[in-house]
């Protein structure tokens, strides 16, 4: 299997653990020293396969889960050397407030057939209109 399909069978995954919050699903795919790099945001850097996929449900818990609904679009993976990259768009729609569309790129890093690195970043327009729109519909998303 390539790296490129590996990281297919995770991102399925991933939908699945989004869908009925069985975490524990995920940990195969990624080394136990694994690495989560959020850039474009003021997270930092997390180590561990464990505190890798509670930064992750994290994330999902405090935004993704707040809105009514979400659209993802992924763009094909590009594979060079150890790393898989895809770029990818979704629209989050809530009640109440107007939709927002926010953008970036993931890269995983592979160590053999299991991720020990990944990489988020925004896209630098995406990153702002996503802060603007938080400060001023944030407040609304828990209600």
């Amino acid at each position: 299997m390539s790296i490129t399909d590996r990281y297919l069978a995770y991102a399925e995954d991933f939908e699945r653990t989004y869908e009925d919050n069985d975490w524990k699903r995920l940990e195969p795919y990624f080394t136990e020293d694994a690495a989560y790099r959020p850039q474009g945001t003021v997270d930092s850097e997390v180590a561990g396969r464990d505190a890798m996929l509670e930064r992750l449900k994290a994330g999902i818990d405090m935004f993704d889960r707040l809105m009514d609904s979400r659209t993802l679009h992924f763009d094909p993976p590009s594979e060079s050397g150890d790393q898989v990259t895809v770029t990818w768009k979704g629209t989050y729609t809530k009640a109440g407030v107007p939709d927002i569309e926010i953008s970036g790129t993931e890269t995983a890093t592979f160590r053999d057939d299991r991720i020990c690195l990944l990489s988020d970043e925004f896209d630098p327009t995406a990153q702002k209109n996503l802060e603007a729109w938080l400060a001023e519909h944030g407040a609304k998303l828990a209600g």
